[in-house]
């Protein structure tokens, strides 16, 4: 895709869909063994502080750890926004951290988490819950030991026909039910211009 992107290019995510795809995440996840129960959910927010947020009640798993980085662009960076908190109260022996986050296309911001993470409690195990996967992203990313998601998505429109229906992959840039396809927008066209 190629900015400047409009309104015609975005897919907006009902409430019910959102739900639904949740659902899917927690069913992926509970394959999980038994050792690699989630014990932790570290939101990577925004985005990812409500799907995290959603997680963690339909989970029922109270400890959160949440992690927060910002894009800059021209030049591109990532840059830290909150540190890793502590864990005062219950933290499990072996933390299994379930890292949630809205859409992801690269992967980059969810290598950084995790890697703070590792950081702080080098002993965990990190997994990724992003609601949304950018169809062609990574498979795998360093510092995570598994990717589950919801429903891939074609925004940088690479699937063929075949793909997008062997595969149920959602068409254009999926804006989330919480979001304003305008302010999306802006965004993405000031990442890509």
């Amino acid at each position: 895709m190629s900015a400047p992107f409009t309104t015609e290019d975005t897919h907006q995510m009902t409430w019910a869909e959102f739900d639904s795809l949740i659902n899917t995440l927690i069913a992926k996840v509970s394959y999980l063994d038994g050792n690699s129960q989630i014990n932790v959910i570290a939101p990577l927010l925004r985005t990812g502080g409500i799907v995290g947020s959603v997680l963690s009640i339909k989970m029922k798993i109270v400890t959160m750890l949440p992690v927060q980085f910002k894009y800059s662009y021209h030049p591109t960076t990532i840059n830290q926004i909150l540190s890793i908190p502590d864990i005062l109260h219950g933290a499990p022996q072996q933390l299994n951290v379930l890292l949630c986050e809205g859409n992801t296309n690269s992967g980059s911001i969810a290598t950084k988490a995790a890697q703070v993470i590792k950081e702080k409690f080098p002993e965990a195990k990190i997994y990724l819950a992003t609601l949304t996967k950018v169809f062609g992203g990574p498979e795998k990313l360093d510092g995570i030991d598994a990717i589950f998601f919801g429903k891939m998505t074609d925004e940088n429109k690479i699937a063929n026909e075949k793909q997008k229906e062997d595969f149920d992959i959602r068409g254009g840039i999926t804006i989330f039910p919480w979001e304003n396809s305008a302010d999306e927008l802006s965004d993405i066209n000031a990442a890509t211009s």
